[in-house]
């Protein structure tokens, strides 16, 4: 009986972790600035869709996912995905520091930068297109916004982008952010 108690426990915990419950941010501390402090990056546990990868180097540098399409790198991709989670201390509701993020954006981003709303497959979460024609580097950017928590409970909101240099090469992989929503098990 024992044998079969354990070889239970061990094909729940298997599948657990296979196929997880839900999404959950992953804090990870790396060191920075040549060697002189810790730096935290907060990872959302999203998956590079097919056809891309996860740039390590860049992921390092910039403290979030990075991916960038097979065969490419982020200095020379045309388009990349990013994915970051940003500590939400006050358990701010999403809706509220979008809202608050979105305003800060527009004060800095010039008289020609636009926000659109877009659809989103899931209810939880807000999907906006940025447009900043004075950006050389990202002149659009497409950001998924959702709220998700660490094995601690810690709240963080998710910014899930398609970011590149021109509309084309953003709006062709911005079916990607859905499949990626999807896929990440958002709470």
């Amino acid at each position: 009986m024992r044998r079969f108690i354990f070889g239970l426990a061990f094909v729940t915990v298997s599948c657990g972790a296979m196929f997880p419950a839900k999404a959950e941010v992953d804090k990870i501390i790396h060191v920075c600035d040549r060697q002189e402090r810790m730096c935290p990056e907060f990872r959302p546990r999203v998956k590079a869709p097919d056809g891309w990868t996860r740039d390590e180097a860049a992921s390092l540098k910039y403290l979030a996912s990075m991916f960038v399409p097979n065969g490419k790198r982020f200095g020379n991709a045309e388009v990349i995905i990013y994915a970051e989670g940003r500590y939400n201390k006050d358990r701010t509701e999403l809706v509220q520091w979008v809202a608050s993020s979105d305003r800060d954006w527009a004060t800095t981003s010039g008289k020609n930068a636009k926000i659109t709303t877009l659809p989103s497959v899931n209810p939880k979460v807000i999907i906006n297109r940025y447009d900043n024609p004075s950006l050389k580097d990202q002149p659009i950017e497409v950001i998924a916004h959702y709220v998700d928590v660490d094995k601690d409970g810690n709240s963080y909101v998710v910014r899930l982008a398609v970011s590149g240099k021109n509309e084309r090469a953003v709006l062709a992989a911005v079916p990607l952010l859905d499949k990626m929503i999807v896929g990440a098990k958002i709470p």
